[in-house]
């Protein structure tokens, strides 16, 4: 029996799902919510307004890495065209999983006749430097709290890393085995069209190679990142709790939070709370009756997680809709 692509697509999207809310429930299993629902009532919330503003800061900024990409490709776009793609590329992500790379590709395309996997190679590209960063974010991290991630890593269930690199594995041997097949069957016109895109790809990819503003990109990528840090941090001093943390702080629980990004749920529904609190736990504001939960990392979460992805949503349908109602009928922005 051949199963439609929707109904694929449905199932895939109801285990995602299922996999984020089974780690919502796994995080806040043991926790009383009238604990969190009272530290809530003492948030500063101009100061998580003010946070969620640095959260679509680092947005734009984004789009605006994105514009340095595509000028050595030959393409020049909208600075705020290719923002409010990013935008709605977040949206996407947070109802499908991964979908929202290709989404922004798409909505570019339509809006600035870019081909679209020239456009898909340089978000490839975008994640590879993410990545780097990331690990640079670690790293830093280690320095400066190396106990509290051994604590973090320790709680973690080891099964779900050895499941990850399994995964990882297979990955890598399913790529290898396309590559060999795009190239020993180049001649068949399905294989040669997927081989087009694929080089279309590379060439986005390359496009780091060939930028004039290298130093614009590197600066604009740090960018990002400082302003997820002074993020992380302003929603520190939202919470009464948490108030006395500082900066190495805030970046220890910032890597935290991306590690539970990774894992491919509806916006990071469950993954990022789990890790949050796996965090939380290791700076030593576990509960004094369970040293596994820590309702204050899950209050962070909870605030964090609901504004991050409201924010998201709001901003990401604006996107699409002047990117679709000006962009594409050509009345100014």
């Amino acid at each position: 029996m051949t199963i439609s692509p929707a109904l694929r697509n449905l199932t895939k999207y109801a285990l995602f799902l299922g996999i984020g809310v089974g780690l919502l429930w796994f995080a806040y299993r043991n926790v009383k919510l009238e604990k969190i629902m009272d530290s809530l009532r003492h948030a500063n919330w101009l100061l998580i307004v003010l946070a969620l503003i640095l959260n679509y800061s680092a947005t734009v900024i984004r789009g605006l890495r994105w514009n340095t990409l595509l000028q050595p490709l030959g393409y020049r776009a909208e600075p705020w065209t290719c923002v409010h793609s990013v935008a709605f590329g977040y949206l996407m992500n947070d109802l499908v999983p991964r979908s929202g790379e290709l989404a922004r590709c798409t909505l570019l395309n339509r809006a600035e006749k870019i081909p679209v996997d020239k456009l898909f190679g340089t978000v490839l590209l975008e994640r590879i430097v993410d990545i780097i960063m990331l690990l640079i974010a670690m790293m830093t991290a280690v320095f400066f709290n190396a106990d509290a991630l051994s604590i973090m890593m320790a709680n973690a269930d080891a099964s779900k890393g050895k499941t990850l690199l399994i995964i990882l594995a297979i990955g890598i041997i399913g790529l290898i085995a396309t590559i060999i097949f795009l190239r020993k069957f180049s001649n068949i016109p399905f294989v040669a069209k997927v081989n087009k895109f694929f080089s279309g790809v590379l060439n986005g990819i390359k496009s780091i190679l060939l930028l004039k503003k290298k130093l614009q990109f590197v600066l604009l990528t740090f960018a990002i990142w400082l302003t997820w840090l002074f993020m992380t941090q302003t929603m520190m001093l939202s919470l009464p709790e948490t108030q006395g943390l500082g900066l190495a702080d805030s970046l220890f629980l910032m890597v935290a939070a991306s590690l539970g990004m990774i894992i491919p749920t509806q916006g990071g529904i469950g993954a990022y709370h789990y890790t949050t609190m796996l965090g939380f736990v290791a700076l030593g504001y576990a509960n004094a009756d369970d040293p596994s939960v820590s309702e204050v990392g899950l209050t962070f979460a909870a605030i964090s997680w609901t504004g991050k992805t409201v924010l998201e949503l709001i901003m990401g349908a604006v996107g699409f809709f002047v990117v679709t109602f000006f962009k594409m009928k050509k009345i100014p922005q």
